[in-house]
């Protein structure tokens, strides 16, 4: 009561909250499998912050194209994941820093064994040169074909006249797989030949003879 008039001068207070800094780690999903000539794909991604506080679910916008990775033949194909692709939408935080692992879908080469089996023939001895060329590859995998994946650098060639067996003499050296969708191919070889039978064969013998007149010497006759 000793003040009648009290004028008030307001200076209001204030509480500020600062926004803070967050780190956000990225990982593209990612899987490997073997190659059976299908197309794989991987998508999406997962998200982690640094702090409890930041919802990955709510806070994050992606703005890239689809986080897909797909892969038929042997190799990796990467998602492309990038940390401009994504946005932080809460105003709590500033400065989000995005750390990336890409995603990608990764196909493994698988090994075969290809059969070659080189040509034979037979024939009967007659004094003739006799040949045999060509081998036939075959695989029990169906995914490889062996009509276009295979190069051959040699010959698969036997030529015989005489009675019994030459071989071609076919080697795995020979052989090289040219398709990347599988490791190791094992080649498998059962050689080819040519084989010349000998023949029956009947031989006349007869012996020489001789017609004399008695003259007291003694005669011979000799050979066949």
């Amino acid at each position: 009561t000793n003040f009648d008039n009290v004028a008030f001068v307001i200076v209001d207070g204030t509480l500020k909250i600062n926004p803070i800094t967050a780190t956000v780690t990225i990982v593209g999903a990612n899987n490997t499998t073997s190659y059976d000539g299908a197309e794989h794909s991987v998508n999406g991604y997962t998200a982690t912050a640094i702090t409890d506080l930041y919802d990955v679910n709510d806070n994050i916008v992606f703005n890239g194209t689809a986080a897909t990775a797909t892969r038929t033949d042997a190799g990796t194909t990467n998602m492309g994941l990038t940390s401009e692709m994504f946005t932080n939408t809460n105003t709590n935080f500033t400065n989000v820093i995005f750390n990336v692992t890409d995603g990608y879908q990764t196909i493994n080469p698988i090994d075969v064994t290809v059969t070659i089996t080189g040509n034979t023939a037979t024939v009967n001895y007659d004094g003739q040169s006799h040949t045999v060329t060509g081998y036939t590859a075959s695989c029990a995998n169906t995914l490889y074909n062996v009509n276009s994946n295979l190069t051959f650098s040699g010959e698969a060639k036997a030529t015989r006249t005489n009675a019994g067996t030459t071989d071609m003499n076919l080697s795995e050296s020979q052989f090289e797989n040219t398709n990347s969708n599988f490791g190791t191919v094992f080649f498998n070889i059962i050689d080819g030949k040519m084989t010349v039978n000998p023949i029956a064969a009947t031989v006349t013998i007869t012996e020489h003879s001789g017609t004399a007149n008695y003259d007291g010497n003694e005669h011979v006759v000799t050979g066949y």
